[in-house]
């Protein structure tokens, strides 16, 4: 009734005869905005716009003011079609407002049922027992998520042993492509291997409406369920660290041992943090969660085929298909991650007092989680903990040492100090 009665304000703001000329013109372009408005928001950021209704409302007034102004005695300007949503050439539409209101009821029906499909989705993610799938990008917005509790995280295996089975997790922003290289040595080397995409990620990013560190250790867990795993030497690099901390908190009796390579682990995190904020902007803004993160990932989302194609270009010293996979996750999964680190990390605990035989691998050059990040932590006597030369991407950049480290399995006292040889494990070059 506001809104009606607003509007019905803005019409009897003319005089008799030039209120339906004027009135109906912008109404209708306003119109057309919005519906234009809502649906770019909903493509964006995956859930409908607040508002809808008063939007209109502005819409009309941001169209009209020209109108309103001239009443004080301010004439029209050709430069207020700019600032006024075509205030002036609005009126010179051929066909006048037949063509306005053809436009606008199409833009309107256009995203009533861009709505109702995303309505849809979220209705059948209901009916099956998940909570919606709120800011889940791309295809998210009209396809309704998986229930990863009946379907299985995507994944690749490699090598056919029974014997000493390896699962290899990936780190944030990342997918199964991470660990592709070391897991073929490994496979030759008699090991059985998988690789899983975690939920949000990869092949997975249709999985699941929820991605706490809880979420993504249950599906590992019920992955290895599927392939009939009892124990496996589990892995992580960076992020996946805390998702092999949580799977072995949940599911201790099927883990045999922990490898953490470049574990995402801070002692002192509020510094660590900011280190990560001053990467880029975006970097802080998702640290920030102030929502403009969201809305860049919503775009690069619909963008998705083309960032993929542009990423190699883009990060030329990453092999092609890490980076070409590197945009495939939904921002909820990014976000949710990311907060883990901060938020509710598991590793220093799992430190202190370690269930299972833990091996702490950290590179010398990595910028993204320092060697001292990690070994200044309260570490248990008996973990292992290596350092060696290389960056915040041992998997790819130096698959022969990482899989050399994992095979051998660095059996002995703590070593740290000089880094290990890559000769004797295989070498990468300089990586």
């Amino acid at each position: 009734m506001v809104l009606v009665g607003a509007e019905v304000a803005l019409y009897t703001s003319y005089s008799a005869h030039d209120a339906h000329f004027h009135w109906a013109t912008h109404f209708l372009v306003a119109l057309l905005a919005t519906a234009l408005w809502q649906s770019l928001h909903l493509l964006v950021a995956a859930r409908p716009a607040r508002g809808q209704l008063i939007t209109v409302l502005l819409f009309h007034l941001w169209a009209m003011w020209p109108d309103l102004i001239f009443r004080l005695g301010v004439p029209h300007f050709r430069w207020m079609d700019v600032l006024a949503l075509g205030h002036v050439s609005a009126h010179y539409m051929p066909g006048g407002d037949t063509t306005w209101l053809v436009l606008a009821l199409t833009a309107v029906g256009g995203y009533a049922v861009l709505l109702q499909r995303w309505l849809a989705a979220r209705h059948a993610e209901a009916t099956a027992g998940l909570p919606p799938a709120l800011g889940i990008g791309g295809a998210g917005i009209i396809r309704p998520q998986i229930d990863p509790r009946t379907r299985s995280l995507a994944h690749e295996h490699f090598g056919t042993s029974a014997s000493d089975p390896l699962v290899l997790l990936h780190g944030l922003g990342a997918t199964a492509a991470t660990w592709r290289p070391a897991a073929r040595l490994l496979a030759q080397a008699g090991h059985k291997v998988l690789l899983p995409d975690l939920l949000g990620f990869g092949s997975s990013m249709r999985l699941g409406t929820r991605f706490g560190l809880a979420d993504q250790a249950d599906a590992v867990l019920r992955l290895l369920q599927h392939h009939g795993l009892d124990r496996v030497h589990l892995v992580g690099h960076s992020w996946g660290c805390l998702v092999a901390a949580a799977v072995a908190e949940r599911g201790p009796e099927q883990v045999s041992r922990l490898t953490l390579v470049e574990p995402a682990v801070f002692a002192d995190p509020d510094t660590a943090r900011a280190r990560f904020a001053r990467r880029s902007w975006l970097a802080r803004a998702t640290v920030d969660d102030s929502g403009l993160g969201g809305l860049v990932c919503g775009t690069m989302c619909l963008l998705r085929p083309a960032f993929a194609r542009l990423a190699p270009r883009l990060e030329p010293d990453v092999p092609e298909e890490v980076a070409r996979e590197g945009v495939q996750h939904s921002y909820p999964a990014y976000r949710d991650a990311l907060r883990s680190i901060w938020e509710d990390n598991p590793l220093p605990a799992l430190l202190r007092s370690p269930r299972h035989p833990v091996h702490v691998i950290v590179a010398e050059q990595d910028e993204a989680v320092l060697p001292g990040d990690v070994l200044d932590l309260e570490l248990a006597a008996g973990i292992e903990t290596t350092r060696v030369e290389g960056t915040h991407a041992l998997p790819f950049d130096r698959p022969q040492l990482t899989a050399g480290l994992l095979m051998s399995g660095i059996a002995g006292s703590e070593r740290i100090g000089p880094a290990h040889s890559p000769s004797a494990l295989g070498d990468d070059g300089d990586g």
